[in-house]
């Protein structure tokens, strides 16, 4: 190689070599690490700000007693009742008012006068949009409330009574109210 050529590779390397000194790598080494842990940081906060996995309080003793729950739900599923919810939804500006009408019947079709019975709606994907009420008896079997919900949309119906021995009864139902149909313009 020519004296020449050697002469431009070191000056070439001297000149990569002053580009990037101790203190200049060392800075760009910090604001790399610095740069991951505010975005952990941010990770972090949202991670704790956010849902906490917590869908049941004391979900480990519930759970521990989950067979008790098995074998109601047996004993309940050993009545053979029927229970039919029929809605009749009227829209406001700003809420759906849910007329509900809850018919009992047992095995042998015959209609069940309980009291009382009442019915919780709750969305299964927004807390705080619960909503409850005691239903009156209307004879033959058929209770009617009337429930004020936030929204249409997909609903779980609960209803809650005991049976003439006095033990609680509970059934639930997906319940869809439809969205109001808009009005025609002429």
């Amino acid at each position: 190689m020519s004296e020449q050529a050697t002469a431009m590779r070191d000056n070439n390397q001297a000149k990569i070599a002053g580009k990037i000194s101790g203190r200049s790598f060392l800075i760009g080494l910090g604001l790399f690490f610095a740069t991951i842990f505010i975005a952990n940081g941010i990770m972090v906060y949202y991670a704790l700000s956010t849902f906490d996995g917590v869908e049941t309080d004391n979900a480990y003793r519930k759970g521990r007693a989950y067979n008790h729950v098995l074998e109601a739900e047996a004993a309940q599923a050993a009545l053979g009742w029927t229970v039919t919810v029929a809605q009749v939804p009227t829209y406001t500006a700003t809420s759906v008012v849910l007329n509900v009408i809850v018919t009992l019947a047992d095995s042998s079709g015959q209609a069940l006068n309980l009291s009382p019975v009442s019915i919780n709606f709750w969305r299964p994907t927004v807390q705080g949009m619960d909503v409850a009420a005691s239903l009156a008896s209307k004879g033959d079997g058929t209770y009617e409330g009337q429930l004020v919900l936030a929204s249409a949309g997909n609903w779980i119906a609960r209803i809650n009574t005991m049976t003439p021995e006095g033990q609680p009864f509970v059934y639930e139902e997906r319940v869809f109210v439809p969205p109001a149909s808009p009005t025609p313009t002429p």
